[in-house]
């Protein structure tokens, strides 16, 4: 009998995929469709690349969204929602050296880009560059301190290097600001357990 229970669950769920993940892929299919036909009616569009690349990325054809993101930045050099995204579909692809060129310009053309600079401390953390994933982060929470994850990855960088005063500081932010998050228990321990390892 639980052999058959388990069956029909697993038919069920099998049901629910075959229902549930087409729309989805026919969606972004639809939606990259759409986008292409726009760069073919306007080809000198920055913004129309931009969106291929964007429905590319949302497709997880990642390859593709970096070369749309790249020609909208060949037509336009300042566009830093291009650079941010090609930096992020570079992580993607694992081209992180590349991905913290593409987000370092990012900031360049707008400093309060705060997005990009956390971005960008999760492309050096990749690389165990601490101080410069630090920064980034800092920078990012300086200009939006409303994150909770900012500052939780910002912990998790000053514990790190063993900074446990910089990482109790982070985590208690994050929880101040997500209270019920799931971990938020295992955070209240962990700052318990630092705080006694600095007495």
């Amino acid at each position: 009998m639980t052999r058959i229970k388990k069956l029909n669950c697993l038919l069920v769920f099998a049901l629910l995929v075959a229902v549930v993940a087409p729309p989805v892929v026919q969606a972004q299919t639809q939606a990259i469709t759409d986008a292409k036909k726009a760069v073919e009616d306007m080809p000198d569009d920055p913004p129309r690349h931009y969106n291929l690349g964007i429905a590319y990325l949302n497709a997880d054809q990642v390859t593709n969204a970096i070369g749309a993101f790249q020609k909208a930045i060949e037509l336009k050099a300042d566009y830093k929602q291009a650079y941010y995204n090609l930096g992020l579909a570079q992580q993607k692809a694992g081209q992180t050296s590349n991905a913290i060129k593409s987000l370092q310009k990012a900031v360049e053309i707008d400093v309060n880009f705060a997005d990009a600079h956390y971005a960008l401390g999760g492309a050096y953390r990749k690389l165990k560059r601490n101080s410069n994933a630090i920064r980034s982060y800092r920078t990012a929470i300086r200009i939006n301190d409303k994150k909770p994850n900012w500052h939780y990855n910002l912990g998790i960088q000053y514990q790190t290097i063993e900074d446990y005063p910089n990482a109790i500081r982070s985590y208690e932010n994050y929880l101040r600001l997500a209270p019920r998050a799931r971990n938020a228990q295992s955070i209240r321990d962990l700052v318990a357990q630092l705080k006694d390892a600095i007495r």
